[in-house]
């Protein structure tokens, strides 16, 4: 075989493997490149560490109570996704409906990549509850001494081109009366619930 026909070879494979790449590889390559870029990470989840809610009263129409949220903070998460000091602000849901929402509580020197506790209190203050979904919270409470809630809250988001919130939505956590009691509850986790970001 001649020099000429190696060369014709070299250069009709070369042709081949451009249209090729150019008809399918780059098109493939580019898809695959664009599936990469939208799974991005997922946010760092975070854990309800307690719950307290202490009723101070409740008829069958207003409801007056301390709810303590403490939420562990992993160690992916300061500094990278909220800030090392910002605000914390959390809901309290019955059934998908808020009875309370804590003012904004700030929180100072969080240490970068360090797991840490942030606590958030709320005062559910004689809240009218004479509503429909008032009236099954009282049932549950008299009657099968135990409610289900869920949290909410946001800290303040630092990444860039961010709203500068970030929010979480917690797993349905139960309230457990105890015994002869309509005022003190205990937090039954199981295991403690995850938060996620929403």
């Amino acid at each position: 075989m001649g020099e000429d026909q190696i060369c014709d070879q070299i250069t009709f494979v070369l042709l081949l493997a451009f249209i090729i790449l150019t008809t399918i590889g780059l098109p493939a390559l580019m898809v695959i490149s664009i599936i990469q870029d939208s799974h991005e990470i997922p946010v760092p989840k975070i854990e309800l560490a307690s719950m307290d809610f202490t009723v101070h009263n409740i008829t069958q129409t207003h409801l007056s109570a301390n709810w303590d949220l403490s939420i562990r903070i992993p160690d992916d998460l300061p500094g990278q996704y909220i800030c090392l000091q910002g605000d914390l602000q959390a809901s309290f849901l019955y059934k998908n409906v808020t009875l309370a929402t804590s003012s904004p509580q700030k929180y100072y020197n969080l240490k970068y990549q360090t797991p840490q506790l942030l606590t958030v209190s709320a005062l559910v203050s004689d809240k009218d509850i004479s509503s429909s979904i008032g009236k099954e919270i009282i049932e549950d409470i008299k009657k099968k001494k135990e409610v289900h809630f869920v949290s909410r809250f946001s800290l303040t988001d630092c990444r860039k081109n961010t709203t500068g919130v970030m929010s979480y939505e917690c797993d349905e956590v139960t309230l457990r009366f105890e015994p002869g009691s309509e005022m003190k509850a205990t937090t039954v986790f199981g295991n403690y619930p995850n938060c996620i970001n929403i």
